[in-house]
C-alpha cells in the first residue's frame, strides 16, 4: 500500500480498532500466479494477534489459502470525494479521503468442531452485541449447528505485519480541513458523517500534541 508518511498510521491500538469497527474485511491470496478475493466477517483476536474467519466449504479459496505464496486482508473504513470547491484557496484539484488497514499473515485451519463452534460463537456474539441482546449460536437445535459447522471452513491468520493509512486532508492547512469536514457533516450520508468526526479528532489530537 502506497502510504505517504503524512497519512501513516503506525499505533497499533488504533489500527486494531478500526478492524474491529469495520470488520468485514477483502481476503486476498496469491497462489501459482493466480490472485483470488473474497469478502469476509473477521474477529480479531488482540492477544494471540490473530484474524479468525470462516468461509463455506464449497468456496475453494480456502484450499488457495493454504498454499498462498501471499495473503492480505484488506480493510476498509469510510471514505468520500472531495471537492476543491471546499478549500478556502483556489488551489486544490478533486481527491478522495478515506481510511485503510492492510494485514499480512500465515493461515491455519480450525480442525476440530469444538473449536469451529467456538469461533462461530465470539463472532456471533460480538456482532449481535452491537444490537443488543439478540441471537445466540445456543439457539440453533444441535444437529442444525453441528451441520452448520460442518459445510464451513474455519481458519485463523496469524498476523505477520499490519499497516494503516488515514488520508483526511493532512496535507491541507488547518482552514481546508475544517471546511472538508464541515462539508462532509452536512451531509445525510452517515459515512460522510464518520469521516467528518475522524477529521475533527485527528485534528484535536494534532493541537493537543503541539
Amino acid at each position: 500500500m502506497y502510504v505517504p508518511e503524512h497519512f501513516s498510521v503506525k499505533d497499533l491500538a488504533t489500527l486494531h480498532d478500526w478492524i474491529e469497527r469495520w470488520s468485514f474485511g477483502t481476503l486476498i491470496t496469491s497462489h501459482r500466479g493466480r490472485l483470488e478475493a473474497n469478502q469476509i466477517p473477521f474477529l480479531l483476536d488482540r492477544e494471540k494477534n490473530q484474524l479468525l474467519g470462516h468461509v463455506a466449504k464449497a468456496n475453494k479459496h480456502w484450499m488457495a489459502m493454504m498454499n498462498a505464496e501471499d495473503l492480505l486482508v484488506q480493510f476498509n473504513g469510510p471514505h468520500a470525494y472531495v471537492s476543491p470547491a471546499w478549500y478556502s484557496q483556489p488551489d486544490g484539484v478533486p481527491t478522495w479521503n478515506y481510511l485503510s488497514v492492510q494485514v499480512r499473515g500465515k493461515v491455519e485451519l480450525v480442525k476440530t468442531d469444538s473449536e469451529a463452534i467456538d469461533l462461530l460463537r465470539r463472532l456471533t456474539n460480538t456482532n449481535e452485541a452491537l444490537y443488543g441482546p439478540g441471537w445466540r449460536i445456543e439457539d440453533l437445535p444441535a444437529d442444525r449447528l453441528k451441520a452448520m459447522s460442518q459445510a464451513i471452513v474455519c481458519f485463523r491468520i496469524q498476523i505477520t505485519a499490519i499497516e494503516g493509512k488515514a488520508k483526511l486532508s493532512q496535507n491541507r492547512s488547518k482552514m481546508d480541513r475544517v471546511g472538508v469536514s464541515q462539508e462532509l457533516a452536512a451531509s445525510d450520508d452517515s459515512q460522510m458523517q464518520e469521516l467528518s468526526r475522524l477529521m475533527m479528532q485527528d485534528l484535536r489530537q494534532k493541537k493537543d500534541s503541539v
